[in-house]
């Protein structure tokens, strides 16, 4: 019971029993509790919040992480890329027989001077060809893990190396080149792109139709459509993450693409 109730009462059964009267007692009585009651109340103690102490004190909390910068960001995405292209690379000169010396100093060598790749970089370069000579990924975990992991722009740079890399021991194997095709489907790329990247390193008669992913039958819309989307996806800006190099390749990319459309356009007068 509140002390201000039990004063109050105790008061009241005192004045109540100096009166004498047995209805002074217990009016006085019930008096003296209510008044007593008010009094608790009015100064009566703010509650207690029970979960107050609880929280953690600022000072203690671990400090935010710095956020990640934009060199931090273009390094993940070129240890990514190298990942990916050193793992499909040993997969497609697998077909032929085992992988040479010389195949791998060249993409070595790809690596330093086509993508422009510092020490450090090069390093995780050696490592990944090391891990994936002793154990090589299956072609399907390789093409998911890149369809998965790379952007469009990426995708389309990778199969390009590949190319590039696949050529310079002569001309392709059927079995290489049917790896080849595989990736570029396996990627989730179009058609048109599957034709252009095709044409470009395996010929056609029609050369500039095929580096748009057409043949000379197309309609004029289907080139102009042709050309956004391949002059689109292959902007140099998509893969300037991927560093210095990577930007060069996709250059001289783009400029074969705004090449052969100029070509088509001075043909058909458009």
């Amino acid at each position: 019971m509140a002390p201000g109730k039990v004063l109050g009462a105790m008061l009241g059964l005192m004045l109540g029993l100096w009166i004498r009267e047995p209805w002074a007692i217990v009016l006085f009585l019930i008096a003296g509790g209510v008044v007593g009651h008010f009094y608790d109340n009015a100064h009566a103690l703010p509650p207690v919040d029970p979960i107050e102490g609880l929280e953690p004190d600022p000072f203690l909390r671990e400090p935010p992480s710095a956020p990640v910068s934009r060199e931090q960001l273009d390094a993940q995405a070129q240890e990514h890329f190298a990942r990916h292209l050193c793992a499909l690379f040993i997969e497609v000169a697998r077909v032929d027989g085992n992988v040479s010396r010389e195949e791998v100093r060249v993409v070595k060598e790809y690596f330093q001077n086509e993508l422009k790749y510092g020490p450090e970089a090069l390093d995780t370069v050696r490592i990944y060809l090391k891990e994936f000579l002793e154990k090589p990924p299956t072609l399907d975990e390789s093409i998911a893990a890149c369809r998965d992991e790379l952007p469009t722009s990426d995708r389309l740079l990778l199969v390009d190396t590949l190319y590039q890399l696949g050529l310079v021991d002569g001309a392709l194997q059927r079995s290489e080149q049917e790896s080849l095709r595989q990736i570029v489907k396996g990627l989730g790329l179009t058609e048109e792109d599957r034709r252009a990247i095709t044409a470009r390193y395996l010929g056609t008669g029609d050369t500039h139709y095929a580096r748009l992913g057409l043949n000379p039958g197309a309609s004029d819309a289907e080139v102009k459509r042709a050309y956004r989307q391949l002059a689109a996806a292959h902007h140099p800006d998509r893969v300037s993450h991927l560093g210095a190099g990577a930007v060069d390749q996709a250059t001289r990319r783009f400029q074969e693409i705004q090449d052969a459309y100029e070509m088509i356009r001075r043909l058909r007068g458009l």
